[in-house]
């Protein structure tokens, strides 16, 4: 092994310094044009000085020490070679070397070029040359660079470093790639829904057949979904004719129809139309096309049928109103936005109705319908009458009561035939998971439907479908002879139907320790809802119609419905959007309260189910993937040495 004078040890960390110099003033102070001056030219001596030096380093090498002077010169020759890119992709370089272009493009291809391959160059002539600076840091003392070297080992530094600036090099010309050829890649499970008993029944009571139209190009990947949902409602309804146009051939009779768009349909009966925009690329289209079956049934009842009014009484600490929706957010439940979204797809208009709407009146006589979600307060003996002759003229009424509330049914008690229980009911047995403590237990589950026009979705579902009821009271029958509210009789209170009860495990917990208590508390199957029907004419008997007989009779034509609900937590935003049992039990209840119980049935979907993690799993998610991931990148490099190092001694024994 030759003995030989070569570079210092310190060589490399200026031939580093020259470049941190060249980037501060290239990057940093590139608008100070001394310090640019100082720091570039100065990085720019030191670098090309490093290279002479280390040139002249390798010309006495013998040996081993040969064998890494070359290695670290193609190095140094390989940083060098990256400061010349750089300088001819610059303004300035280009300028003083002469270098034009024929358009914007050839100079941002020759831009880019050079962008891309300069960083990487100095990436994979640097790196290694600090991996092979540092595996000859045992020999820097020695007084001979050459005693004692190991060329091996200083080639195999180089070459891991070497590995890892290509992989740099490799991850960063991938990454413009991606940004040049930004497609996106959906992967996610996609299929059109098709459509629902509930759609087929609303074809079925449209006064003439419906036309659909669709306005698409002559191929079309949009076009062939959406057909083959509508033929499946021909073949289900067989009242449906289909035809398809091109907006281009077809000018007139697009304009006829007012489509200005290609990939519209149109929903034609009875002299009016509704139109359905899904567009022709299929990307965008697909979340529409998920969900087709719910916009039909929204554009279908507005060919059923003119809007109608729905008034949510207000003023009482509702759910819908504006002064109680902290106590809403405080529950975690949400507010009753999906359930007024549900009213509108209906075709009902949500309107507001307290006392400045008259509600110590008259119901208006447009309501269609009104709506009581959770009152906290109890209504004005004038509301409670209002709402008594509303109901008397054959109005409909939604009650849904909490018994956390201090609201009073009053003279509604004898006009429905049904008193509410304030006690929480409670299963130990049957319950929803949520906190993960005894308080979970009122969250109580059932699946006991009547068979009624208002539970028929829930009753028809399949085995394991329940419905979800948060902190529910339950229901009474008033006896039919039993006290009014005022103390009097009433032998005409009708007879409620209760259409919802609670597994037989329930109790109604009266100390509210969430336990159940023998002697004190009874298990059984409480009442939950109540559907409560009066037949045209019979509801103006008794003192309603006797107060007011023109009100009475105005619409005596239709019956008397109402639906009294244990639960207010059920319109909650947090379990509708959750739990779809709980969405058609409302769903159904709505068409029922409306005389459109023929039209009840789900819309049908194919949308992706989102996942849902609690905090902690969350937490655990944020740090699998922040360290468990980096971890085992670790842990497997770490075993991979062990294996080699393991294999090479097995070798030189």
């Amino acid at each position: 092994m030759g003995v030989t004078r070569t570079a210092p040890w310190w060589l490399t960390w200026v031939l580093l310094a020259g470049l941190v110099s060249l980037f501060l003033g290239e990057r940093v102070f590139e608008t100070i044009a001394p310090a640019r001056a100082v720091l570039s030219g100065l990085g720019a001596l030191v670098v090309l000085g490093c290279l002479a030096w280390r040139v002249a380093s390798r010309r006495s090498a013998v040996g081993e020490a040969r064998e890494v002077e070359t290695l670290l010169l193609l190095t140094y020759a390989g940083c060098v070679l990256a400061l010349v890119l750089y300088f001819i992709s610059s303004t300035d370089g280009m300028r003083w070397l002469g270098i034009e272009f024929a358009d914007d493009t050839a100079r941002r291809r020759y831009l880019v070029v050079l962008h891309v391959l300069w960083p990487t160059v100095l990436a994979v002539s640097l790196l290694p040359a600090l991996g092979a600076q540092i595996a000859l840091g045992a020999h820097r003392h020695a007084r001979a660079a050459g005693a004692g070297l190991e060329a091996l080992r200083v080639r195999e530094t180089a070459t891991a470093a070497l590995t890892i600036a290509l992989a740099g090099g490799f991850l960063l010309v991938t990454g413009w790639i991606a940004a040049e050829r930004d497609v996106t890649l959906d992967l996610s499970y996609f299929r059109t829904s098709s459509p629902g008993s509930a759609t087929a029944a609303m074809v079925e009571g449209l006064d003439e057949p419906l036309r659909v139209l669709l306005f698409f190009p002559e191929v079309n990947p949009v076009k062939d979904e959406a057909l083959r949902y509508f033929r499946a409602l021909a073949r289900a309804s067989g009242r449906v004719t289909i035809e398809e146009h091109d907006r281009v051939v077809s000018p007139r009779l697009a304009e006829e129809h007012r489509v200005t768009a290609d990939g519209t349909v149109v929903l034609a009966s009875g002299g009016r139309e509704e139109h359905i925009v899904l567009g022709t690329g299929l990307p965008a289209a697909r979340r529409a096309l998920r969900t087709l079956d719910r916009t039909v049934q929204e554009r279908l009842m507005a060919l059923l049928r003119e809007r109608r009014v729905a008034y949510l009484t207000t003023g009482h600490g509702e759910l819908n109103d504006t002064a109680s929706a902290d106590l809403v957010a405080d529950e975690g439940l949400g507010g009753v936005g999906t359930f007024q979204e549900l009213l509108r797809l209906l075709n009902y208009e949500v309107r507001p109705l307290g006392l400045a709407e008259g509600l110590g009146r008259e119901v208006p006589n447009d309501a269609a319908m009104v709506i009581a979600l959770g009152p906290r307060r109890p209504f004005l003996a004038e509301e409670l009458d209002a709402l008594d002759r509303y109901l008397a003229g054959g109005g409909s009424l939604l009650l849904a009561l909490d018994p956390e509330s201090g609201f009073d049914l009053g003279p509604l008690v004898p006009r429905l035939g049904v008193r509410y229980v304030a006690e929480t009911l409670v299963d130990d047995q049957q319950h929803l998971r949520q906190r993960g403590n005894n308080s979970d237990r009122r969250l109580i589950v059932t699946n006991r439907f009547s068979a009624h026009a208002a539970t028929t979705t829930p009753s028809r579902a399949r085995p394991g479908g329940a419905v979800l009821f948060v902190g529910a009271g339950h229901l009474q029958e008033a006896a039919a002879d039993g006290a009014g509210w005022d103390g009097g009789t009433r032998g005409d209170a009708p007879r409620p139907t209760f259409i919802v009860r609670s597994l037989p495990s329930t109790f109604a917990d009266r100390n509210g320790n969430f336990e159940f208590d023998e002697g004190l508390e009874e298990r059984g199957s409480y009442n939950l809802v109540a559907a409560v029907e009066v037949a045209a004419g019979e509801a103006t008997k008794g003192k309603a119609s006797a107060d007011d007989p023109e009100r009475a009779l105005s619409s005596g034509a239709r019956p008397m419905r109402a639906l009294v609900y244990a639960d207010a937590g059920l319109f909650t935003d947090a379990v509708l959007r959750s739990l779809g049992l709980n969405a058609a039990l409302v769903a159904d209840g709505i068409k029922w309260l409306g005389g459109e119980e023929a039209l009840a049935g789900v819309a049908e979907s194919e949308e992706d189910i989102p996942i849902r993690h609690t905090r902690a799993e969350d937490v655990l998610w944020f740090y699998s993937t922040i360290l468990g991931a980096p971890a085992l990148v670790l842990t497997l490099g770490l075993v991979g040495v062990w294996r080699r190092r393991r294999r090479r001694g097995g070798v030189a024994s």
